[in-house]
């Protein structure tokens, strides 16, 4: 049997660490992140506390890896909309398909990250980054809005932020008796009243 070369081993590294993430999420979104403990996540992942350790510093450090991930995910999302030549009408199309798109094709990940995001004093430490953010993602959706024409595009890229994140939530709730396709038209219809293509 040969040795294994320097990408299987990489590969090999990248699955424990996913795997060590999701069973993590599991738990936390079950039973709070602070009555889980590393042994359990160790436990749940089929790992050695050992491996665990040397991957993660500690469980602050694997918890602060999720959620970054997750906003890295957000932000490259973004940036390939933000750069796209295809107008204000065209980005916001994108970023609303692209948003229904990722939750419906991970929707229990997500589920999961919600269940995280509502444990508000775990979240504590992380709000000042997050924050920062989301004012970053606000900024840039009113530049949309802006160029769309809207009188007052900070209001309405909140409220359009405010809407999907309503919609996402009924979607984990009710999963599959919920009209996604549906409600994924109307948005598209109420904030983009004329077709895309048009200038801006």
């Amino acid at each position: 049997m040969s040795p294994r070369t320097k990408k299987q081993f990489e590969e090999i590294r990248q699955k424990s660490i996913e795997t060590i993430k999701t069973a993590a999420m599991e738990l936390f979104a079950r039973n709070g992140y602070h009555s889980t403990s590393i042994s359990q996540i160790a436990k749940g992942a089929g790992v050695s506390k050992g491996l665990l350790y040397n991957y993660f510093d500690s469980k602050e450090a694997l918890l602060h890896d999720i959620i970054m991930e997750a906003v890295e995910m957000g932000e490259q999302v973004m940036g390939q909309i933000l750069t796209a030549q295809t107008g204000a009408a065209g980005q916001l199309r994108a970023m609303t398909e692209v948003t229904f798109g990722i939750v419906q094709k991970d929707l229990h990940y997500w589920k999961l990250m919600t269940s995280l995001a509502f444990q508000t004093d775990v979240m504590t430490s992380f709000m000042p980054e997050l924050k920062k953010k989301q004012e970053e993602a606000v900024a840039a959706i009113s530049g949309i809005f802006r160029r769309l024409g809207a009188k007052e595009p900070e209001k309405e890229a909140l409220y359009y932020g405010a809407v999907l994140d309503g919609i996402m939530l009924h979607y984990m709730q009710m999963e599959e008796s919920y009209p996604i396709e549906e409600m994924k038209a109307f948005i598209l219809d109420r904030f983009l009243p004329t077709p895309p293509g048009l200038p801006n």
